[in-house]
């Protein structure tokens, strides 16, 4: 802890030394209580290449800025997609990862600045101005993805005038965090940003603890009017558990949570103090942009990401059932007259039996495995053209651009052999693990690397793209673009495989009036098929995937428009669909299909009042033939958000702000057998502060004290399925009061 308290304070040492001049950045904050308007964000680029308003975009893209993060004291990515709708959770190989669904279909990577990250550690929103949820295929400018959108984070940069502002937070279960961040003009033409955040946690969940550092440097410089460099740079370091859960097992109803079965607290894991993730995270990025003339500009951009990360679970294979009498004693040996006896054994405990009676016994069969000296490094590079043209008396706002990226990943894996209730001293593989009276410390954790296969995947991506977007009339847009990708993976550990495909986009805008619109649109993606074997380690490479969406939709603004609200309806098909089954191995099922329709609300209707609020429907299907009405898995029918806040404008009372949260996921299925649920669930969060003036300072230095409740109605759910025996628990209710700054 002295070395992150150390770094923030030599920053705040930094800081003070700096110039105050003022540089042409991007973003200029004055602040009366909270900034009210960074709930509303007017115009996106995201699918276009260049900036298109809210209602003439044919397409819906959600917005969760900053300001909801600190009002909410959000630290993970998961918990703030709440706030869009039609968002389910996955596993997220034990809550290291991002991992999440979008209109049914699971998206675990996310963009930086319109990079895909390689990486799919946790993503720092420290360092967040806002992220994007892009609905729905978005080939055309971020390339591979799936049909059913993504997560785009844009991260901060400079602002035009000095700016300290810092966060200490401490809540529920020793969590600790501390953020400053800092904004400093260092000539009228260049500027630099500082963004350090450290976070120290323990869990509900027994030996459990986080550490997470994080840096962030971003500048930027006027080369001349017409030419700007912007730099970045973000380090993190990062210690969390790979905690895997809790497990179902078989009943006469079907496969029911073994909690709602046992007396067996939440808190309780089934894994080993040992099993732990660890990674370093470094991405450098550069972005040079020039203005060619009055009407077209270029941008070119380039980064590198490179990390490392070694992780270690205790892996279960399989959940063994025995009677209150049965052949095996509480610490998990097989009792047998006859070492042929103990694979039969086994086999009709992990088979056939179920879980019928309350003095039931069950083991898990585990092993020890994980990827080590894990390494990844990517080189990006994107380049943009944009501006316009008269046609006719049509204007054509035209987009060029090409992509690059080449990453290699190598890493080891090992593993011991899965336990099979016999004792190592009379050569046996150590005994199972009995859920209800847990004997900790009986599986191997000192795996070593010597003997094991270096395992290497090599990927490289490229793309063109071209969008036009013409104005036909006052009140009439279209959309136009084609996007061709090449794709190409080899190495010693994968199939070498080389795809490329062209997507088409298509898409019509029109005003109503000057406050709504609607639109209809067509969009393709396509996404090679790699993943990995988690039995073995190896990569494995499968068809592509290939998709295609049909959506129409509706916008309007209100409140002078500072509450916006879009509607759409959607139907999306894919084929060659990569999942998994329900020992987590790869496989491939035909296709998948989604329909639904989605609201969504966000603004500032008053002054003073935010809201966030959204509905989605999602009827998805997968596979073909006997289970071609399944479900995929984790993904709910219907989820809601709400939030709303209110901060006093004026008076005695100014400053004073209440915001309420209510966060509905509906149910889900377990496995995409759908041969068992995971109960819907409304979360309920609280939060109130307060904001003064700092007395002596500057109209716009202020303090702010916060009190945040999460689950305060303390809901016991299952947030996500990773398989029969990888079923995430939902954090119970938690408390949380920071004191904030910002002068």
């Amino acid at each position: 802890m002295s070395f992150r308290l150390g770094y923030l304070a030599a920053f705040v040492a930094l800081s003070s030394g700096a110039q105050e001049s003022a540089t042409s950045e991007i973003e200029k904050i004055t602040v009366t209580g909270t900034n009210q308007n960074r709930y509303v964000i007017e115009s996106t680029k995201s699918l276009t290449g260049f900036p298109v308003d809210f209602l003439d975009l044919p397409r819906v893209v959600n917005i969760i800025p900053e300001q909801v993060i600190l009002d909410q004291k959000i630290t993970d990515l998961s918990e703030a997609l709440r706030n869009s709708p039609g968002i389910s959770l996955g596993d997220g190989f034990g809550g290291t990862n991002d991992d999440f669904l979008i209109r049914g279909f699971r998206r675990n990577t996310v963009y930086r600045n319109g990079f895909r990250r390689e990486t799919n550690f946790k993503t720092n929103l420290s360092n967040l101005e806002y992220m994007q949820v892009v609905r729905g295929p978005a080939s055309i400018t971020y390339g591979q993805v799936e049909p059913g959108g993504l997560v785009d984070v844009v991260t901060k940069k400079p602002l035009v005038e000095s700016r300290i502002s810092g966060e200490a937070r401490f809540g529920s279960y020793d969590d600790r965090f501390f953020l400053l961040d800092i904004s400093q003009p260092i000539s009228e033409k260049a500027g630099v940003r500082v963004v350090a955040s450290t976070q120290d946690s323990e869990s509900f969940r027994d030996f459990t603890d986080i550490s997470r550092d994080t840096i962030s440097i971003s500048g930027g410089i006027d080369i001349t009017d017409a030419t700007s460099l912007d730099l970045s740079y973000e380090y993190r370091d990062e210690s969390r558990p790979l905690d895997r859960g809790t497990i179902t097992v078989p009943t006469a109803d079907g496969r029911e949570v073994i909690n709602e079965l046992l007396d067996i607290p939440l808190s309780r894991r089934f894994g080993e103090a040992f099993e732990v993730f660890e990674s370093e995270f470094n991405f450098a990025e550069a972005t040079l942009s020039h203005e060619l003339n009055a009407d077209w500009a270029l941008k070119v951009s380039g980064a590198i990401e490179s990390s490392s990360a070694n992780d270690l679970q205790a892996r279960p294979l399989a959940a063994a059932i025995f009677d209150a009498d049965g052949a095996i004693t509480e610490d998990g040996f097989i009792i047998f007259d006859n070492p042929a006896d103990i694979a039969s054994i086994l086999g009709l405990a992990t088979t056939t039996e179920i879980f019928d009676d309350p003095t039931d016994q069950v083991f898990l069969i585990r092993r020890t495995d994980g990827s080590q000296e894990q390494d990844v490094d990517v080189f990006y590079a994107n380049a943009l053209v944009t501006g316009q043209v008269e046609l006719g008396n049509t204007n054509h706002r035209l987009a060029f651009g090409a992509d690059y990226r080449d990453g290699e990943t190598t890493r080891y894996f090992v593993s011991t052999d899965f336990t099979n209730g016999v004792s190592e001293d009379i050569g046996g593989d150590g005994a199972l693990f009995n859920v209800s009276n847990p004997i900790y410390g009986n599986l191997d954790d000192s795996l070593s690397i010597e003997g094991a296969t270096l395992l290497t995947s090599i990927e490289k991506n490229s793309g063109l793209f071209i969008n036009d977007y013409m104005e036909i009339t006052d009140n009439l847009n279209i959309l136009v673009g084609v996007r061709y990708d090449s794709f190409e993976v080899d190495g010693e550990s994968a199939e070498n495989i080389e795809e490329s495909q062209l997507s088409p986009q298509l898409a019509a805008n029109y005003n109503l009036t000057g406050t709504a619109s609607v639109f209809v649109s067509y969009s393709t993606a396509f996404e090679p098929n790699t993943t990995v074997n988690v039995l073995t380690g190896e990569n494995v490479a499968f068809s592509p995937e290939e998709s295609e969406q049909y959506e129409i939709g509706f916008k309007a603004e209100f409140f002078d428009g500072d509450l916006q609200a879009s509607a759409a309806i959607y139907d999306i098909q894919k084929s060659n669909v990569l999942s998994t089954d329900d020992n987590d191995l790869p496989i491939l099922i035909e296709g998948q299909s989604s329909q639904g329709g989605e609201i969504s609300i966000s603004g500032q209707p008053t002054d003073g009042m935010n809201i966030i609020a959204g509905y989605a429907y999602v009827d998805a299907e997968i596979g073909t033939g006997d289970n071609s009405s399944n479900r995929p898995r984790n993904v709910a029918e219907s989820t809601f958000n709400l939030w709303a806040s209110y901060e006093v404008q004026g008076g005695k009372f100014e400053g004073l702000g209440l915001g309420s949260g209510l966060f509905y996921v509906g149910d889900r299925y377990g496995n995409d057998s759908n041969t068992y649920k995971l109960d819907g669930y409304t979360v309920v969060d609280l939060s109130a502060w307060y904001t003064v003036n700092i007395p002596g300072l500057g109209a716009s230095d202020r303090l702010r004290f916060q009190l945040a409740l999460k689950n305060i109605l303390d809901e016991e759910y299952y947030s996500a399925s990773g398989g029969d025996l990888r079923i995430s628990i939902g954090t119970p209710r938690t408390a949380f009061a920071s004191v904030s700054f910002d002068f």
